[in-house]
């Protein structure tokens, strides 16, 4: 005679490990990497940022300065910006070459996110300028980028 308890027991117990099984062999979701800012290379070390026009130096042109997100996780806004700027002194330096006395002017300054709009026509995604925050009906919102545009001058040799 059969025991009706021995057979229920060993049919939970059977599906709970093949549950467990079939979990465990599960590929985890893969995680973002973190976001790692721009590094500042060795022509960009010693530019100098001017909060004015500085004097007595010569204006060499523009250049730009520019980070972002791509697939990465943990970005702020600060990261971001260092990013942009270690950027920016790269090219200053690249464009103003060795051994002169380099310094930028900040002239303009872009954040890009990602938003997730709550309109009259439900929920939008959009791409917008968030250099001075979200906008009022921003349900969230993702770092995408940041753009610096900076004067170039050469303010004589080292």
């Amino acid at each position: 005679m059969k025991n009706p308890t021995l057979s229920i027991a060993l049919k939970v117990g059977m599906a709970f490990g093949l549950g467990l099984l079939v979990v465990g062999c599960g590929d985890p979701v893969p995680e973002l990497p973190h976001y790692k800012p721009k590094s500042l290379e060795q022509q960009g070390k010693g530019i100098t940022i001017a909060k004015s026009t500085p004097y007595n130096c010569k204006i060499l042109g523009e250049v730009e300065g520019k980070d972002n997100t791509n697939g990465t996780r943990g970005a702020t806004r600060e990261l971001l910006r260092e990013g942009a700027l270690n950027d920016l002194r790269n090219e200053a330096g690249d464009a103003a070459g060795v051994g002169k006395r380099i310094m930028l002017n900040i002239t303009n300054e872009e954040v890009l996110c990602s938003v997730v709009l709550e309109g009259k026509k439900g929920k939008t995604q959009q791409t917008i300028k968030c250099t001075d925050g979200l906008p009022i009906d921003a349900i969230n919102g993702k770092l995408l980028s940041h753009r610096i545009h900076a004067q170039v001058f050469d303010c004589g040799e080292k």
